[in-house]
């Protein structure tokens, strides 16, 4: 016989529910951002672009008027290195946005049949090697990455990876010899409790709170407006700091070019 046999426990009924449940936020709350991405996404990589432009030219005035103020000539190498060190980790951050944009815009729909199958599927290897309610996945590196699979395609509605997880799990499972066993869940008013508690962070968090945003048209077009706006404080900021780099250079500054 596959699958668990349950003790006659209301409270461990009362658990597993909620594991589902958490579950089934989480993937909700997936959702929510990769369509708040899709509908914002562009535009808040717009304004980021903008952003660390003139986050890069203010390290560049600071860079420049201090070798000025010291009498020296300005190193280009060395002000190219000083600029790719400290714009490292924002360079990384607009790296990771692009590809998080691009797999929103191509994020493709799902039927609702599809979706009950995604479903479906989910629940039944959950019933197996959920490790909140199931020890060997915990304890063996083939179901512990099998989870791993099967959330990250569950997430996004990944009903070819979920089919292909389904099958190895039932091969793991029975290469290990494991099938139906009585599961005791030890301090389970304490873990109900943390997951009450975390699925009320969950509905009242972004990216969950992203959902009402995006049910309200009026919401999403001021959202719009307002990184439209954005945008063009950045625009105007960038051109201030270009006047202000050409004043700086005006005032003294020598750059040392160096041919290749």
């Amino acid at each position: 016989m596959n699958g668990m046999i349950w003790t006659a426990s209301v409270r461990q009924d009362k658990y597993v529910e909620l594991v589902k449940e958490r579950d089934r936020l989480r993937k909700e709350a997936f959702q929510y951002r990769q369509e708040y991405i899709r509908v914002f996404g562009e535009q808040i990589l717009k304004v980021f672009e903008k952003k660390i432009e003139c986050i890069r030219k203010k390290k560049m005035i600071a860079y420049c008027q201090a070798a000025i103020n010291r009498g020296e000539t300005i190193d280009q190498t060395a002000l190219q290195a000083y600029l790719a060190k400290e714009m490292r980790e924002y360079q990384k951050q607009l790296k990771e946005m692009v590809k998080e944009n691009e797999d929103a815009q191509l994020k493709g729909e799902v039927t609702q049949a599809e979706l009950m199958k995604i479903k479906k599927i989910y629940h039944k290897i959950a019933k197996r090697i959920h490790p909140d309610i199931f020890p060997h996945t915990q304890e063996e590196p083939v179901l512990t990455e099998l989870w791993i699979r099967t959330s990250a395609a569950y997430a996004c509605n990944d009903l070819e990876t979920l089919i292909q997880c389904e099958m190895l799990v039932n091969r793991a499972l029975d290469d290990m010899g494991i099938g139906a066993e009585l599961i005791d869940i030890p301090d389970i008013e304490e873990k109900i409790g943390s997951l009450e508690a975390e699925i009320l962070k969950i509905r009242e968090t972004d990216p969950y709170q992203y959902k009402y945003l995006l049910e309200d048209e009026e919401a999403v077009a001021e959202k719009k407006d307002s990184l439209d706006e954005e945008l063009k404080s950045y625009e105007e900021y960038d051109e201030q700091l270009e006047a202000l780099l050409a004043e700086v250079m005006g005032n003294g500054g020598v750059i040392a070019w160096r041919m290749n």
